[in-house]
This record gives C-alpha cells, structure tokens and sequence, in this order.
C-alpha cells in the first residue's frame, strides 16, 4: 500500500504540474499581447479574475490543496484516497482547459519567439521546483503546494519575468549593439515616423513615393519598438538598401532617446499630437512635452517635416540647427505645401497640392479618409526633400495602398463590401471612419469595441465615438457589452434608434450575427479590433 501511495502521489503531482504549465501557457499569450510589461499584465489579471475561474477544477484542486496543508495525512490509505483525487481533479482539469481553448479562439495566437520560450522555460524549472523541492523534507507540504500551484500560476509567471529580465536585458542589449553596427555598416539614409496617430500610413505612403527613385526598406506593419526595429535591421537591411524608413514608437521604453541611439534619423516627420497612449503618459502635456522635445533631438534628423494642421506641432516655430518644413491638408497658406480642392467620396480622394512658390498639381488616390491628404502630404514633402520628381509623385500616389486594416475596401461574401479599419484606435481616426463609412450608400453596419488607452478621457471620448457613429450608420454592432457601454450611450443621446443597436462578446459572435443581418450591397466597417486580453 505505501509503494501505491507513493507512485499516486508522484502521479498527482505530475497531473497538477501539467495543469499549472497548460494554465500558464495561456497566461504567457495575455502577457506577451501585453508586450512582457507585468504592470500591465497584473492590471489585466485583476480585471479577468472571474475569466481565469472559468476553469472550476483549479478551484476544487486548489481547495484540495488547503485541506491537505491542515489535515494530516497519516496512513496510505488516505495518501492515496487524496492522491487519486487530485488526479482525477487534474484531468478533468486538463480537458477543461482544452475546451476553453477549443471554445476561445484567438485573434493572434501565441508567438513562441525565443523569449517567450526562455520565460515558459524559466516558468517551468521554478513550477517543478516548487512541486519537488518539499518532498525532501515533507511529502505532505509538497502535495499541498503542488495542488494550489495551479490556481497560483499567474504569480508563478510574474516571479518568473522577473527572474528572466537582466537576462533578457543583457540580450536586448547585445541585439541593439549589433543592429547598430550593421546599419552603420551599409549607412542607408534613415527616414524616421512618428506620432499620436498616422505614422503606420505615413510610413507605407513614404516608402512607395521614394520607390520611384531609391531602393527603399521598411519597416513592416507596426513593427516600431527597438526589438522590433532592431529584428529588421539584422535580418532584411542589405547594402542594396539606399533608403531605411522606419516607424518610431512613442511610447518606447526608455523613450526616443533610446530609438534613435538605434536609428538615427536624417529627416524625420512627426504625424500628429494626441490622445492615443494617453493611459501609459499619464496627462496630455506629457504627451506634447515628449513630441515637442524629439523635434529638437539632434538625432530626429536635419530635416523635420511637421503635420501644420496640428495645433501643437504647429506652435513649433525654428529650432537651431534644424531645417522644419510644414504640411498642411487644412489650406494652411503658411506651410511649405498644402491641399487645396479636396473632394472625398467613395471612389476615394482627389485634391492639388500647392507649394509655398505657386507651383500646383492635381492628384488623385484611391485611398479613403481625408485624413490620408494629410499623411501622403508629409510623404511627398520627403520624397521632395529626396529629389523624387513631381511627375514621379503624382504617378505614385495614383497607385498608393493602404496599409494593412486601415481602411482597406474588400469584397465580402454575398456581395456585401467590407471596409477594414480594425487597427484604427485614436479618437480622431474614428471620427474620419464615420466620414467614410457615410459616404457610402445604405445600408452601412458599424462592428467596433470602442477605444481604450485613453486614460480618464476614455469614457468621454467613447461617448463622443457614439454620437459619431450615430450620424453615418444604420446598425451598430458593439462588441464586448461592459466596455462598450459608453459608446451605447453616446448612440442613443444621438437618437440613434436602439433597435438597431446589437452586441455581441467576440468577433465570433458578430459573424453569427451577420450571417442572418446582411443581405447584398450592404457596407460593414470593422472600426478597431482589440487584442484578446479586452476579451469579456
């Protein structure tokens, strides 16, 4: 009987251990969406309390593991009566957990780079640790801890982050030293974007004007922190390369200074000032300070282009040793060029682009938004700043795509028309959105979770979103009911009609509910796409 107890106890143990490592392989996803910051990642933790019970046999296992430490287990018959529970608990456990999985499927599924495979691994070492170390001294306290390790694996991730981050400095280090020398190596004229909002379109519209002439590399999606930067660098740039246009984040940890240690830039732009990232600056001033503050950087570039229809960057007047030029889709007559004769529609953009010395040109896009005159303004100030010809520059922007879910217009199934604005999530965005979605013909659905990242303005600024959907579509689907409530509010306070109001918790379930609402010709616009971590 006690070689039984013994082998079922080394049984249970193992059982819970593997429900731990499946449990903190779904919380290494939320912490990597979370991009590996644990103030963030704790923040989430609290709110999805009730999301991360959803798993009862945690409870019952973890509960198990408290009787364990106050009841003792003297005979083996009572070893193995709790021991095959445990594992019988444990397993129910494990399919559990996999029907959760099978029943949650995710929008950007767990990415096992080489850190997120050193932290599971250092989470793994310190979870068997925990398990086994007791049972030198206490097989009792050994089993108890090893119940309860389950139910403690977000702790167990945290104080595994923590253990891994002077390694994974020390790595970052070494990545940002060595991108640093290949592109002084090859020396390619660096093109930096940056800004509240724009700079991902900005960047792609850049990169395609300056193709007409260069050879030109970018970097891909919102690939825009110095790990990412640092991953193009040392894997893409070629000597071939003449031009490196790169997206820089402004939220950065140890902030621009620390980009453009990485990159530094020869002309730079700065798209907008604004609320977005508002919840990790703290106050819209601090925001401002940080924008105002990479203009005169000696390392921002020689040259800055300025959007001159932002009222912040266009209190910049002349900064010593820096050549700033302005771009303006508003008419300001002030800034080096400007648009005149905009006309939107839902074939797309046509407006003149004025210089400061009366030369015109009449360019057309098949982008949509207004707020795309402004981004390929900044495009072509570069691109002139570059040497690209007039001709060349009308000839690309006929032909500039939008970048990926930022306003993209695609065919759907049963002849409805898609518009895909999903990684659009600033205020002032939104509101272009409703200017495009309401240009098209009826009927027009609205999916969207709202905005978050505002900090303190977020409920005003989704009320403000409500209203402004309310004007451009005829049903409104919110997704997600609690943190969408603000945006229900705005809807209505608008008169929009609450029957046309809908919710659902996922995009799974809005894909249940077009199915039966949209019939041919109807337009849907995907207004912003949370990550996994908003899901309710």
């Amino acid at each position: 009987m006690r070689g039984l107890a013994q082998l079922l106890a080394v049984l249970a143990v193992a059982t819970a251990f593997a429900l731990a490592l499946a449990r903190i392989v779904h919380l290494l996803h939320m912490l990597q969406l979370e991009e590996y910051d644990i103030r963030r990642f704790v923040h989430w933790v609290a709110l999805h309390v009730d999301y991360l019970a959803a798993n009862p046999m945690l409870d019952l296992l973890g509960l198990l593991g408290v009787v364990v430490l106050f009841l003792y287990l003297e005979s083996a018959s009572s070893i193995v009566i709790a021991c095959s529970l445990s594992i019988v608990i444990g397993l129910a456990g494990l399919l559990w957990e996999l029907r959760l999985w099978v029943r949650s499927p995710v929008k950007k599924a767990l990415v096992m780079t080489p850190r997120a495979r050193r932290l599971l691994g250092c989470a793994a070492i310190l979870s068997a640790g925990i398990c086994l170390v007791p049972f030198a001294g206490q097989a009792r306290l050994a089993l108890a801890i090893a119940w309860l390790l389950p139910t403690l694996a977000p702790a167990v991730l945290v104080i595994s982050r923590t253990i891994m981050e002077p390694i994974e400095a020390s790595i970052r280090d070494w990545y940002v030293r060595d991108a640093s020398r290949i592109l002084a190596g090859f020396a390619p004229t660096v093109v930096g974007i940056t800004g509240s909002y724009g700079k991902t379109s900005t960047k792609f519209f850049t990169a395609q004007l300056l193709e007409s002439r260069y050879r030109v590399l970018m970097t891909p999606e919102s690939y825009n922190t110095a790990m990412g930067i640092c991953r193009v660098i040392r894997g893409q740039l070629g000597p071939e390369h003449e031009v490196f246009v790169v997206e820089l984040a402004e939220n950065e940890k140890g902030g621009f200074e620390h980009l453009l240690s990485l990159v530094p830039c020869s002309i730079s732009i700065v798209t907008s000032v604004g609320l977005q990232h508002l919840e990790e600056f703290g106050s819209e001033a601090a925001i401002r300070r940080v924008m105002k503050e990479f203009v005169r950087m000696p390392r921002s570039g020689s040259t800055v282009v300025l959007n001159a229809d932002d009222p912040v960057l266009a209190e910049i007047g002349s900064v010593q040793g820096k050549r700033i030029l302005s771009a303006s889709a508003g008419g300001s007559l002030s800034s080096d060029l400007h648009a005149e004769n905009i006309v939107m529609s839902a074939d797309g953009l046509s407006f003149d682009i004025v210089m400061s010395q009366d030369e015109q040109f009449a360019c057309h896009t098949k982008l949509l938004g207004r707020h795309n005159v402004e981004n390929i303004l900044l495009a072509v100030a570069v691109a002139r700043e570059l040497g690209v010809s007039w001709n060349a520059i009308q000839d690309s922007v006929a032909t500039l795509q939008a970048p990926p879910h930022r306003l993209q217009v695609m065919a759907g199934a049963g002849g409805v028309r898609i518009i895909d604005d999903a990684f659009n999530s600033n205020p002032a965005g939104f509101a272009m959105a409703m200017e495009v979605l309401a240009a098209f013909p009826s009927r027009r659905v609205l999916v969207t979770p709202g905005l978050v990242s505002l900090g303190k303005a977020e409920d005003t600024e989704n009320i403000e979103a409500g209203r402004q959907a309310a004007g451009a579509a005829d049903t409104v689907i919110l997704v997600g009911p609690k943190k969408t409530r603000p945006v229900r509010e705005g809807l209505l306070s608008a008169g929009f009609p609450e029957t046309n109001i809908l919710t659902a918790r996922s995009l799974e379930e809005v894909t249940g509910l077009m199915r039966s609402l949209l019939t041919p010709g109807d337009t849907v616009m995907f207004e912003n796409d949370l990550p996994d971590t908003y899901n309710e």
